[in-house]
Order: C-alpha cells, then sequence, then structure tokens
C-alpha cells in the first residue's frame, strides 16, 4: 500500500492535462466561442486497480520461493521413506515455481510502471499478463493429473488442490485485468496524442 501511493505521487505529473469540457468567451451571439478548459490528468480506475494488485501480487515472491524451498526440502526427506503427504502435488508446485517466481517479478516491474505513467508500462502490463496465463495454464494442466496419479489422494490432499485451482482462477483474473489495464493505457495515451493541451494550458482550479 505505502509502495503504491509513494509511485502515484511521484508520477502525478506523467499523466498530463486532459480536457474538461468547454466554456463560452466573447459577448454575444456571433463573437462568442467556446474555449476548451483542461485538468490534471489521472490514471484510469483499471490502471490503478491493476497497478495496486500488481504490486501486492509480485510482493508474494519472497514467501512464495520460501514456500517452494521448504517444499523442496520435505520432497527429499520423503526419498526412501512412507510418507502420506501428497508427494505428486508437491512436486508439480515445486516445478511451478520458477515461473511462478518469474511471474511475481514481472508484476512488481508493471505495478510500477503503470503507477508512474513509465515509457513501458504498456508493453511490461502486457509481458506480464502473458506470463501470468501461460504458467497457471501449464499449473492447472499439472494439477489435473495429480487425483489420478496419487496414490495417497484423500480428503485434505482435496482441500490442497482445490485452493490451487482458487489461486489459478485468481491469477487468470488479474491477467485479464492487465490487458484491460494496458488497453486503458494505450486509449489515454492516443486520446492526448488527438487533442494535445497548448504549451501553457490554463488548468481548472478543482484539479489544481
Amino acid at each position: 500500500m505505502c509502495a503504491y501511493i509513494a509511485l502515484r505521487v511521484s508520477g502525478r505529473r506523467a499523466w498530463g492535462v486532459v480536457q474538461d469540457g468547454h466554456v463560452s468567451q466573447g459577448a454575444g451571439v456571433y463573437r462568442s466561442v467556446a474555449v476548451p478548459t483542461w485538468k490534471r490528468g489521472s490514471p484510469p480506475v483499471v490502471v490503478r486497480a491493476a497497478s495496486f494488485s500488481s504490486l501486492l501480487l509480485g510482493q508474494m515472491v519472497v514467501p512464495g520461493g520460501l514456500a517452494a524451498l521448504l517444499g523442496l526440502l520435505l520432497l527429499l526427506e520423503s526419498l526412501g521413506k512412507t510418507w502420506r503427504e501428497p508427494l505428486l502435488l508437491l512436486g508439480v508446485l515445486i516445478l511451478s515455481a520458477p515461473t511462478g517466481l518469474a511471474v511475481g517479478v514481472k508484476l512488481l516491474i508493471a505495478g510500477q510502471a503503470m503507477a508512474r505513467r513509465a515509457p513501458g508500462a504498456i508493453a511490461s502490463t502486457r509481458l506480464a499478463a502473458r506470463w501470468a496465463i501461460r504458467h497457471n495454464l501449464a499449473l492447472s494442466a499439472g494439477l489435473a493429473f495429480v487425483p489420478f496419479l496419487e496414490p495417497a489422494f484423500e480428503p485434505p490432499q482435496i482441500v490442497l488442490l482445490a485452493f490451487c485451482y482458487g489461486y489459478v482462477a485468481v491469477s487468470l483474473a488479474h491477467a485479464l485485468l492487465l490487458r484491460r489495464a494496458a488497453s486503458a493505457l494505450e486509449a489515454y495515451d492516443a486520446a492526448q496524442e488527438a487533442d494535445p493541451a497548448p504549451a501553457d494550458p490554463a488548468i481548472s482550479a478543482s484539479s489544481a
């Protein structure tokens, strides 16, 4: 939360100015001229949501890495022993950890870029979305084999598998949010290029 606020404040002026409507200037019907007014720009709502959630999910890189390391240690310890834990499920999660950590890093990069409207924000946001979709589709495919190949698949393991699929669903939904945010950033850039502000626009008092 603090990181998001700091990035928003530091990148506030990166959003430029946008039109805030028109006002009539001049006396009389024939002398009246519609003059555009301007206000300080701000990120679209979908960009704010995507930036904040990306920073939040990206911070899971550290605990995610520690969890993968712990799982690997448990898996190594179980070799050659009679073990009742879901080894296959554990193995799938461990194998998916490297790309999962990569997704977390890319989410952090995209979240920071969106908050500051960095030059590469659109590209980094779409890249994070692609990585998240591919990672979670591969993970869900691996998880699908677990109930059929796991010899000791019992109710506690079913709950753990359901939790994993729940996380996959959330991650895929977030990837779609990233795509919408990238499109919103493109639309924002296009609108400013199509209707550029003058060199010294008069900013309305409400947005100053």
